[in-house]
């Protein structure tokens, strides 16, 4: 596993995905590989695309997809997603509802339901923030700049 970045990530706390309490203060947050099964991204995709098409459902199959798609980015680096929690003035989001959201209703959820079922082994690292919008763009910029202008590979913008 590649340690490309992780200078920037430590004074994160990681601890596994499936089964993590963070803190329910705002701040920012990561989702990283921590083991790869032997099943690539790009076989995932495929292999799930054929089970929703047994759904029969275009406009389903096309919005999970768009999602799913999204592990062809996956690359070498184990950081695949940056967010924050509690960046608007007054809002009750936080660590543990961003955390809660990833089973219900987050952006990346079905892309990480997809990597949890094919057996890759994921974690969650968050880092108290008092204004994490900012320190999310800091970290999106530090993240680009070692990366050739990239994002991780679950996140478009």
């Amino acid at each position: 596993m590649a340690n490309c970045c992780n200078n920037l990530f430590d004074d994160f706390t990681f601890e596994d995905l499936t089964s993590v309490k963070p803190p329910d203060v705002k701040g920012i947050y990561v989702v990283r590989i921590k083991c790869r099964s032997e099943v690539p991204p790009n076989d995932m995709v495929e292999k799930t695309r054929k089970l929703l098409s047994g759904i029969g459902w275009d406009l389903v199959i096309d919005f999970i997809m768009s999602r799913v798609e999204r592990l062809g980015n996956i690359g070498n680096c184990p950081i695949i997603y940056i967010g924050s929690a509690g960046t608007r003035s007054g809002s009750r989001n936080t660590l543990k509802n961003r955390y809660e959201e990833f089973a219900n209703r987050h952006t990346a959820m079905y892309p990480i339901w997809v990597l949890l079922y094919f057996g890759w082994r994921l974690e969650f690292g968050w880092k108290l923030s008092a204004n994490p919008l900012h320190d999310e763009n800091e970290l999106k910029k530090n993240y680009r700049i070692l990366h050739g202008g990239k994002l991780p590979a679950l996140v478009e913008k």
